[in-house]
């Protein structure tokens, strides 16, 4: 599915095809982890991830 989510790490909008429910990814800006949660409604639910745990929600 084609998504697009507004990136916690760099602030700005990515878009890329997602394959699954739930995905982690780097931050091509700030060589952040990210973890990326497809919801039933489409939507993208995008967090950092730090020491395993997502902990900062999308912005």
């Amino acid at each position: 599915m084609l998504v697009r989510f507004d990136c916690p790490a760099c602030g700005g909008s990515h878009s890329f095809d997602m394959p699954e429910t739930t995905i982690h990814m780097t931050c091509g800006q700030t060589h952040e982890t990210l973890e990326l949660r497809l919801t039933k409604g489409g939507d993208v639910k995008a967090a950092i991830v730090k020491d395993g745990n997502a902990t900062c929600d999308q912005r």
